[in-house]
């Protein structure tokens, strides 16, 4: 009896010292390994990593509450961000209907109070689903409904101050050898972006003629290059075992320089060649030497405006760019954003499975401003 309990004793000692040497000997360099961290030398991802690694050939997501696997090395969120899927299978609700009312009204309000504070356009730019775009690639199971809760909300907002983008891209996929989303990742590629960014120049020149958009030569594809996998696969560890294309469209042909800086604080965080920008949680301003426009742009947008950032610098001199959320979120910027900096056009871009925000049925907070002795 006693021998068993040493027995397994030493095998779980064994196997606790395995765990420290694994991750120590998967450090990329010496720098990386913190010897005194029990969150590096007990990290189990390399369990993680490996079970996918095996799981994956058989089509089994390790995680199938973020991703599920689809055909042809195509990966899809799941339901654990705004219940996709389960809002993507299933046909309008009336709750979706009055959810797009109420956004309805409110972007008919927010329109009037930007317009009487000088902004001159206000628009809403829908990035649409993976799967709406490439339902093939789905499983059965998971192919989206038509219509669906989104058709719910433009029928309530209609296509004034809502761009959809759906009509577009799916006519787009068709005349392309790339595909315009990644295979790997939630977000569209350049040239995906590409085919956005010009729908949405066209739905803008109808009411704003006045502003220069980039040629077509912008749009056409230059080459494709390989990346590793995207935030899909990083959700299953799997982004050095997996890869992806990476189309590039003509963006540089337009000699642009940009400058990056912190809105607030004035520190400059970037200057030099137009680049791709992350979403930023604070105000940025993207400063353009050479865009097509000197118009100053207040761009509320989210991961799906990265791809997107290189064109808007192209178009417009300065832009101020911020996370929607943070800007729409119940105390948040946005008024005094506007308020303060007074932009010439408004944008906001959302990806379509959190265009129905409550805070998009919000209507801006009344301001009251002293007027003689009234």
């Amino acid at each position: 009896m006693k021998r068993s309990v040493v027995r397994f004793l030493l095998a779980a000692l064994s196997s606790l010292l395995v765990v420290p040497v694994i991750n120590i000997l998967a450090a990329p360099n010496l720098d990386t390994i913190k010897w005194t961290e029990k969150a590096f030398l007990f990290n189990m991802d390399f369990a993680s990593r490996l079970t996918a690694r095996l799981l994956y050939p058989l089509g089994i997501s390790t995680d199938p509450k973020q991703v599920i696997l689809g055909r042809e090395g195509w990966i899809y969120l799941g339901d654990q961000y705004e219940q996709t899927l389960s809002v993507d299978r299933r046909p309008p609700s009336k709750a979706d209907f009055a959810r797009g009312q109420e956004i309805g009204h409110a972007a008919v309000a927010l329109d009037a109070f930007l317009a009487s504070r000088g902004v001159k356009l206000f628009r809403v730019v829908i990035g649409p689903n993976k799967g709406s775009i490439y339902p093939e690639y789905l499983p059965d199971w998971a192919k989206p409904s038509l219509p669906n809760a989104t058709d719910a909300l433009l029928a309530g907002t209609g296509t004034v101050f809502y761009v959809d983008l759906r009509g577009s891209l799916l006519a787009a996929k068709t005349d392309q050898h790339e595909p315009l989303y990644y295979k790997t990742d939630t977000h569209w590629n350049y040239l995906g972006a590409g085919v956005a960014f010009r729908t949405f120049a066209q739905q803008v020149s109808l009411a704003a003629p006045e502003i220069k958009w980039p040629p077509a030569t912008v749009y056409q594809l230059t080459r494709v290059d390989s990346r590793d996998g995207g935030d899909l696969a990083e959700f299953l560890r799997l982004t050095a075992h997996l890869s992806d294309r990476e189309p590039v469209i003509n963006t540089a042909s337009l000699s642009i320089e940009t400058k990056e800086s912190d809105f607030d604080t004035k520190q400059v965080l970037y200057q030099g060649a137009n680049k791709a920008v992350l979403p930023p949680t604070k105000p940025l301003l993207v400063q353009s030497v050479g865009a097509l426009n000197d118009k100053r742009v207040l761009w509320l947008r989210d991961s799906f405006g990265t791809a997107l950032s290189p064109l808007m610098a192209a178009t417009f001199s300065e832009v101020l760019q911020l996370h929607w959320a943070e800007a729409m979120q119940p105390g948040g910027r946005f008024i005094q954003l506007v308020e303060d900096w007074k932009p010439e056009y408004v944008f906001v871009t959302v990806v379509e499975r959190a265009s129905r925000n409550p805070w998009f049925a919000a209507y801006p907070a009344t301001v009251v401003a002293p007027k003689g002795d009234r």
